[in-house]
């Protein structure tokens, strides 16, 4: 037997199974991946006119799949794995929902065919014309007063439904409309189209207003477009407060500040019909500044001048001071005052002050006096409660604003000029003489006032006694260099040979007579008593 006899039988074996193996394996995958059939949960809604759409949600949908109610055919409108929708067709009569495929029908909830609601007539609309923003009343019948079942489109914008009832429909222009006519769909119901298109136009904007700051019942000039020359079709409002419009166009209006409190707002205008906007900027509701008083009324170059009244407000930025023209530098600054510095060579006159632009408010006469200076005083020297004439310039007549000091002790001010005051010496050291005006600044004395102490007497022992006698006089203010004290008896200088502040001990000269004992202080004075000094013959 030949070798390839051998082999023959087992080969065609296997080549016969090999064929039976791929004829049953479409068999066997078509059964892998059959699909279950269509399973219908629910429809939403149940029941409707010609024209509703139906949602009807499962799973198992298949897009080869159709849906019928009796005899007519559905219109699929949209097709997700869970969910289907589609329309009720004209003529179709109430029944069950059923679904069909290549492998049978499956029969899903009943649904209801009610009479198809009067289809919706648009007669008209207003405005007619307006920006994105405008709202929009459209008028006509068979509206739907559920909002959500009337579907505004203007051309192939959608349009948002604010409100709704059966004879009209308030809608809001959208931002990327265009001129169009509106159609208006209603579920259930059909659909209609404005016969006249509505025109998108330039809006309601303003550009700029002024002035930008003043009080109630300023009148303000707004510049902008898509304004009305009708007033009653034009609402401002300044924040919350409704302004009064005085006269109007379509692109200006000047309307007055309303009566509220101090603040700063944005301007509305509201256009009926045509849309509203804000201004970019706020006004600054502010009143005019007000001087009642100043403190003082007078002052030198340098000095400063409080402005006392009311609205000066708190930014230094937005204030200004001036005096005969001049600019006046500010020191402090409240809304009831405003400190300010008298500049050099300034003129008397009248503080005017001007906030944000408002007033000026003008004060009463600022009097502009010399910077104090002393030039001279006498006299020079003099014991406490002495009176000493000051020449100078820059002084006040009123004597309650010039104060003088000695050696830093106050003086009483007798008498005042503009240029001379009379003082009282106080107990005080000798030193110069300081003279202070209010707001008119201070001055000094070159040279010192020398406040004497006047020597006394008081008593001296012995009353007699020969030339060489050692003579003992108690008093008071003999200070205590000896150099400054002089003792004369009897004319004739006698030798002193001690000093403090209350005695001094002298040597009765050898050419003396009887007479009054005599005690010199330099620069303070003589003292001497009533009573003699005997001198008596020696032995």
């Amino acid at each position: 037997m030949r070798l390839s006899s051998v082999l023959a039988a087992p080969l065609a074996g296997l080549t016969a199974c090999l064929a039976a193996s791929l004829a049953l394996a479409p068999q066997v995958a078509s059964a892998q991946i059959r699909r279950p059939m269509p399973v219908v949960q629910r429809i939403e809604p149940t029941a409707g006119p010609p024209g509703t759409t139906v949602s009807l949600l499962g799973r198992y949908f298949d897009p080869a799949q159709t849906i019928f109610l009796g005899d007519a055919e559905l219109v699929i409108q949209s097709r997700l794995p869970n969910r289907w929708t589609a329309t009720i067709p004209p003529g179709a009569q109430s029944g069950t929902l059923e679904i069909r495929t290549a492998r049978g029908n499956v029969r899903g909830p009943r649904f209801r065919v009610t009479e198809a609601a009067p289809a919706p007539v648009v007669s008209g609309f207003s405005p007619s014309s307006g920006a994105a923003g405008t709202e929009v009343v459209i008028q006509g019948e068979n509206f739907s007063p559920r909002v959500s079942e009337n579907h505004v489109h203007l051309g192939s914008t959608q349009v948002v439904v604010r409100n709704a009832n059966p004879t009209e429909l308030r809608v809001i222009v959208p931002s990327d409309a265009t001129t169009a006519p509106f159609r208006v769909q209603v579920t259930g119901a059909g659909e209609a189209t404005s016969e006249a298109p509505f025109t998108i136009g330039s809006g309601t904007t303003i550009a700029s207003f002024e002035p930008t700051v003043g009080p109630p019942r300023t009148r303000v000039t707004i510049r902008g477009t898509g304004f009305h020359r009708s007033r009653g079709r034009v609402r401002v409002y300044l924040g919350d407060a409704r302004a009064r419009v005085l006269r109007a166009s379509e692109t200006e209006l000047q309307v007055e500040v309303p009566r509220v409190d101090p603040t700063s707002a944005r301007w509305l205008v509201d256009v009926r019909g045509a849309g509203r906007a804000t201004s970019a900027e706020e006004f600054a509701v502010r009143f005019p500044p007000e001087i009642s008083a100043l403190e003082p009324g007078f002052g030198a170059p340098g000095g400063r001048v409080t402005v006392r009244g009311a609205h000066f407000g708190d930014d230094s930025r937005q204030i200004q001071a001036t005096l005969n023209g001049a600019t006046l530098r500010l020191r402090d600054l409240a809304d009831d005052h405003v400190v300010v510095e008298i500049p050099e060579g300034a003129r008397s006159g009248a503080i005017e002050v001007t906030v944000a632009g408002l007033g000026p408010a003008r004060s009463e006469e600022l009097r502009i006096t010399q910077t104090v200076a002393v030039d001279g005083f006498t006299p020079r020297s003099g014991g406490a409660g002495s009176e000493v004439t000051i020449h100078g310039r820059g002084f006040s007549p009123d004597a309650a604003h010039n104060t003088v000091t000695v050696s830093g002790q106050r003086a009483e001010v007798v008498r005042a000029a503009a240029d001379q005051l009379v003082v009282r010496v106080p107990e005080a050291p000798s030193g110069p003489i300081v003279v202070a005006v209010t707001n008119g600044g201070e001055a000094r004395t070159a040279q010192p006032f020398v406040v004497t102490r006047v020597p006394t007497i008081e008593s001296f022992e012995p009353s007699s006694g020969p030339p060489g006698t050692a003579v003992v006089i108690t008093g008071r203010n003999f200070g205590s260099r000896r150099g400054l004290v002089r003792v004369q008896l009897g004319g004739r200088n006698a030798q002193v040979v001690d000093v403090t502040e209350q005695s001094i001990r002298a040597i009765v000269p050898q050419s003396a007579e009887t007479g009054p004992i005599r005690v010199i202080v330099r620069m303070q004075g003589t003292s001497e008593p009533s009573a003699p000094f005997t001198v008596t013959a020696g032995e």
